[in-house]
């Protein structure tokens, strides 16, 4: 009976160990994720200062009225993307933190089996080392009588 609960625990951790893994894979995607935003933010907001400076050298040359108003409303236009990229980036952190959160609860569910497989086969042994101990004691006592 012990030998079953030991390998019906092994098991447990076996399919815990594989959900461990599984959280951990689809963590690694987030984190990926999220290194993809980072960088698209990064690259939108040197364009922006690209984008800035050219307007600083066409405005130093003179600009007409509607060069200006392009430039104007093609800035506003990076502004928002990067406030875009910059919601992104946080759903992508939250993201990434929730996928942590549930790797850890599979670790700490993992942990549980293991702890209690550890427990099992100390009791297994302390249950078989009774049972010789209560054997070597029988064997001593027949020994004795048929000494006598």
């Amino acid at each position: 009976m012990a030998k079953q609960s030991t390998q019906t625990l092994a098991l447990l951790n076996q399919l815990a160990a594989d959900e461990v893994e599984t959280a951990m894979q689809i963590l690694a995607h987030a984190m990926q994720q999220l290194e993809q935003a980072e960088r698209q933010r990064t690259m939108l907001e040197q364009y922006q200062q690209e984008y800035q400076q050219q307007w600083q050298l066409a405005a130093q040359k003179g600009l007409k009225a509607d060069l200006y108003r392009n430039f104007q409303g093609f800035f506003s236009q990076l502004e928002l993307a990067v406030r875009s990229q910059n919601a992104q980036i946080e759903q992508c952190q939250a993201n990434v933190q929730h996928k942590r959160q549930l790797l850890q609860e599979k670790q700490r569910k993992q942990k549980s089996f293991e702890v209690l497989i550890t427990r099992a086969k100390t009791l297994q042994a302390k249950a078989e080392n009774k049972r010789d101990q209560k054997m070597m004691d029988e064997f001593a006592s027949r020994a004795k009588r048929s000494r006598l």
